[in-house]
């Protein structure tokens, strides 16, 4: 182990004395290029300072053109350009921004012949003392018109520029081009009159203006004196070190456009300095050339520098050697380290990936799978039915549409709706083996996807095992225990089916069985039709059958029981179809609620019923059905109180039926009730007893009028049994203040209890059927006493 450390000591001596031969040798071969790099860094400087010249001139020309376009552009959108407008727009423009800039004038041209005449015209226009000065004639003159001096030189308006050959071509190459044009290089007139050491060469720029239509208006003049633009830049960029020389090659015998030219210049054809600067459509040529100052800034001693440097270098080499010697075993350890971490690093990463992994897992999980029940969603199954469907023949699969679900959203809420969907989520999940699929595909739509069926019989079973389960497991609503109740509809795979086919047949079977009633299942047959088209048809049926005169209204009379007399009626819409003939109520009322008829048709029977019963008896009072999806439209209280006022109908002649499901826990509704009462109309629950509302519900709700549902009046059969519903529904309606009317009274026997137990109105097929307005009219007319108020 001795060894090691003194093998590494002698090494360092060893890379000691290298380093002082190689530092030697360096320094005597950076002598010899020392002039080399001299030169080097001298032209470096020359070429950036001529880049920076270049780029400064072209940058101010630059900001002169633009500078001139924006007002040109400001001038020609005037409509009636003028002085104020001349000086409002050029206020903000001064030679504090574009150096060397003397004036800026608005130029306008015109003939001999119309010289007088746009004397007179801008004299109006804000320059009254212009008096224009045309040179010659048999030219086009171009005049001075406003003008704005930068070096407090005034150049009098009214002088024709035509008097200046390089002022006169610009303007003309500026019209031609449609943009900028610089002049020739030449002498102002304003400053000939100077001593010849103060004059300056100097240049003009035009740009056109133009009316916002398109014709030409004018020009803008802008003078510059080259020397101050020259002068300025090199200020800014050269700091002495060069002196420059700005010249037009295509101009007369390549005259001089601006110098700025020190004492100590120095021309030296190795570090003088050549570009090009457009200007327009010219080229001018900058030559720049070193002073005595750069050449001495840039005379650093390289040589003695390069000496004293490899010295330094080797002494600094000799330290770092006997430093990264010591620091070698640190390092080492420090590597060490830094592998553990690494180590720890990757394993911290291999973590994150898997979870990152498992997260991907329940995303697609999510994607695939109904939130609320956990059961695979509309995806899920159709990814299911994709792979299976076509591949396999033993396959059945079942739709689940759970009966009645919207009653018990309505009664008891969307809560107690999402716990029925969790149980029967549950029932489904336990009935199904872990090869098939459970899935909700709608609010109350399930699909059980069933594989391994040898035939219909097994699928058939499959069902009944599932609503056998359903029956078996109610759900607890507050005080009250619902049946989980569905009807199933059932079918199995078909060769060449594909999954729409499967599940079109599966509806159709459920709507069968949901017709047939409820909590039943039905296997598919050709035979079945497909009810939801032969819905459709009949809700296109419907929709002409108003104006083909295929509905009509009947009359059921309502009559005192006491004395068997009429004393109102019931409204009755009846739907006799051309081909199917007389349509039940029950099959074409739901229909019209689905696709919006409802409303039209309402609002019709309601027309019809008010505007018969008001030719009969004065005491007669007519009731008339509106459906829930009614009750939603927020225009029904004036469209009733329209059709009352259009037939003349009395309000306390008109009773409005509504369902007891259709209010509860709907507030808007409670509240149009409400308007209807205050109005002077009368409301009843039909069909009371059958719905889900509380009695504690019922004291609220704006009714006037309780309707007895038949199904309780066909129990009377003159024992306490029998009449325990009705009694008791009678009992509530008296200490409520309400009026009771018993529905489907059909035997004698039923009509003398109903009597009995303190029932005052009541209907039904043993007073008569409904009846045509003609057969009612006879029916009230022969009447003997007039009827009794309805109280």
């Amino acid at each position: 182990m001795s060894l090691v450390p003194k093998r590494r000591r002698w090494s360092g001596v060893a890379l000691v004395v290298v380093v002082a031969l190689v530092g030697a040798a360096a320094s005597w071969g950076a002598a010899i290029g020392a002039g080399n790099t001299e030169q080097r860094y001298t032209a470096q400087l020359m070429d950036r300072y001529t880049s920076d010249l270049n780029r400064a001139i072209s940058t101010e020309l630059q900001r002169y053109g633009d500078t001139l376009a924006d007002v040109a552009i400001a001038l020609g959108a005037q409509d009636d350009l003028n002085a104020e407008h001349f000086n409002w727009i050029t206020s903000k423009v001064s030679n504090r921004r574009l150096p060397g800039a003397t004036s800026l004038s608005f130029v306008v041209s015109s003939q001999d012949t119309g010289v007088a005449m746009l004397e007179e015209y801008w004299r109006g226009k804000g320059a009254p003392d212009l008096r224009l000065q045309p040179v010659s004639k048999g030219v086009e003159h171009t005049f001075v018109v406003f003008n704005k001096s930068f070096d407090g030189v005034p150049v009098t308006t009214g002088q024709d520029l035509t008097s200046i050959p390089e002022t006169d071509e610009t303007l003309d190459e500026a019209r031609i081009v449609g943009a900028l044009a610089v002049s020739r290089a030449y002498v102002f007139p304003a400053d000939r009159a100077l001593p010849v050491e103060q004059q300056q060469l100097s240049f003009t720029l035009a740009m056109p203006v133009y009316f916002k239509n398109g014709p030409i208006r004018g020009w803008l003049n802008l003078g510059v004196h080259g020397g101050d633009l020259l002068n300025e830049t090199m200020r800014a960029q050269a700091h002495g070190a060069v002196t420059a020389e700005l010249s037009d090659p295509d101009g007369v015998k390549g005259r001089v456009v601006a110098q700025a030219i020190a004492d100590e210049a120095r021309p030296s054809t190795t570090f003088s300095r050549t570009s090009w600067i457009t200007a327009g459509l010219r080229q001018w040529k900058l030559q720049v050339h070193p002073t005595e100052r750069l050449l001495t800034e840039t005379d650093r001693g390289i040589v003695s520098s390069a000496w004293a440097l490899g010295l330094t270098i080797t002494i600094l080499l000799t330290a770092l050697v006997g430093i990264l010697t010591g620091a070698r075993n640190r390092a080492m350890s420090k590597v060490d380290s830094a592998t553990a971490a690494l180590r720890l690093d990757i394993e911290r990463r291999q973590q994150v990936e898997t979870k990152l992994r498992q997260r991907e897992y329940e995303l697609q999980q999510m994607a695939l799978h109904d939130p609320l029940t956990g059961l695979a969603n509309r995806a899920g199954l159709d990814d299911r039915l994709a792979r299976t469907v076509g591949v396999r023949d033993d396959v059945a699969l079942l739709l689940i549409d759970l009966d009645d679900f919207k009653l018990v959203n309505d009664a008891y809420g969307h809560a107690a709706g999402d716990l029925m969907l969790t149980r029967i989520a549950e029932i489904l999940g336990s009935s199904v083996r872990a090869e098939d699929v459970a899935a909700r595909i709608g609010g109350d739509e399930f699909v059980v996807l069933l594989t391994d069926v040898p035939d219909a019989d097994s699928a058939l079973a499959a069902a009944q095992r599932i609503l056998a389960t359903a029956a078996a497991s109610p759900v607890q609503l507050g005080d009250d225990v619902m049946p989980v109740r569905a009807s199933v509809g059932v079918t199995t795979a078909r060769p060449g089916d594909t999954p729409k086919d499967l599940l079109r047949r599966a509806d159709i079977a459920m709507y069968q069985a949901k017709n047939l009633g409820t909590h039943g299942v039905q296997l598919h047959d050709p035979s079945m039709s497909d009810a939801r088209a032969a819905e459709a048809q009949l809700g296109d049926d419907l929709a002409g059958a108003l104006e083909r005169g295929e509905l009509t209204v009947l009359y059921q009379p309502l009559v005192d029981l006491s004395d068997s007399r009429p004393i109102g009626v019931e409204a009755l819409v009846r739907w006799h179809h051309p081909e199917l003939g007389m349509v039940s109520p029950n099959r074409f009322i739901p229909i019209a609620e689905r696709n919006g008829l409802i409303n039209t048709l309402g609002l019709w029977v309601l027309r019809e019923a008010c505007q018969q019963v008001v030719g009969w008896d004065s005491d007669t009072y007519v009731s008339v059905n509106l459906s829930p999806r009614q009750l939603q439209e927020q225009t029904l209280v004036a469209d009733v109180l329209t059709v009352l006022q259009l037939t003349g109908l009395e309000p306390g002649r008109l009773v409005l039926e509504i369902t007891e499901s259709a209010l509860v826990d709907d507030v808007a509704a409670i509240t149009m009730l409400a308007e209807f009462r205050a109005h002077g109309i009368r409301v009843a629950i039909d069909d009371f007893g059958t719905g889900y509302s509380s009695l504690h519900y019922l004291t609220r709700l704006p009714v006037d009028i309780l309707k007895i549902d038949r199904s309780f009046v066909a129990e009377l059969n003159g024992t306490p049994e029998g009449a325990g519903i009705t009694e008791a529904i009678l009992r509530l309606s008296h200490a409520l203040h309400l009026t009771t009317v018993a529905e489907g009274i059909e035997t004698t026997e039923q009509a003398t209890e109903l009597q009995m137990l303190g029932c005052g109105i009541g209907q039904g097929y043993l007073f008569a059927e409904p009846l045509p307005v003609e057969k009612m009219a006879s029916l009230l007319a022969r009447s003997s006493q007039p009827p009794s108020a309805l109280s």
